[in-house]
């Protein structure tokens, strides 16, 4: 079997009853070396279709899968729409578009767009940032109480980076900014001169939340495209709520 299909065998060994899986376990079901079944695996999680097992032995379905799955539903979902607004920012500013999730105290990159500018900036697909370390991450939290904030990082910041909050204090300072504008924004905490913008998208019905994002340098956007990016990302968020 080729690679591919051995990784769509790995899925496909995963169910309700069967939520990990050992490398000696799907060497087994793939009749492969364990040495090669192993990287396999390992080459699957760093890039998001797998994760690590909860006790650390095994893997489990990756965060990226939840993003096919978005995908793959009704037109009218809200990760169609996030996926469709990131693709549409990506062609008309030239730069990187994104939808993302919040899993845990992280976010993670569900669908990336590149754009046709020949510098491209971002994060890995599949790459998770800490919530309060990221644009996505904080166009999210802007919109929950600080009681509901504080229980999730349970009082602590990341500290990921010199640019992300260096406080909780600091950290509702940027919120409360993200709340009066609209839209989420981050410098060099994804990397050495990449910047980003989000916003927040939501279903009322379901309560599901994502983030959609533009990527770019922070050297090549002057004031007057940064407007614009900022103006785009707005218009997407509504037609993306759009009841």
């Amino acid at each position: 079997m080729t690679p591919l299909e051995n990784a769509v065998t790995v899925l496909r060994c995963f169910s309700l009853d069967a939520r990990e899986l050992t490398v000696t376990e799907a060497a087994q079901r793939l009749g492969l070396p364990k040495s090669n079944v192993s990287r396999l695996l390992r080459a699957m999680r760093e890039v998001g279709l797998l994760d690590a097992g909860v006790e650390g032995r095994g893997y489990r379905p990756g965060v990226m899968l939840v993003g096919f799955g978005q995908i793959a539903q009704s037109g009218h979902s809200l990760g169609a729409r996030a996926n469709a607004a990131a693709r549409r920012l990506s062609e008309v500013t030239g730069h990187s578009g994104f939808a993302s999730a919040r899993i845990g105290r992280e976010m993670v990159g569900l669908v990336h767009h590149v754009g046709t500018n020949t510098l491209q900036v971002g994060m890995t697909l599949g790459q998770r940032f800490p919530i309060d370390a990221s644009a996505t991450g904080r166009a999210l939290l802007a919109g929950w109480s600080r009681e509901r904030v504080t229980e999730l990082l349970q009082g602590e910041v990341s500290r990921i980076r010199p640019h992300s909050p260096q406080t909780m204090d600091e950290l509702f300072e940027r919120l409360a900014r993200v709340r009066a504008q609209g839209w989420s924004e981050s410098r060099e905490e994804a990397g050495k001169g990449v910047g980003a913008l989000a916003v927040a998208v939501r279903e009322p019905r379901t309560g599901e939340e994502l983030s959609v994002c533009i990527t770019f340098p922070v050297a090549t956007v002057d004031a007057a495209e940064h407007a614009q990016l900022v103006a785009l990302l707005l218009q997407a968020r509504s037609e993306i709520e759009k009841p």
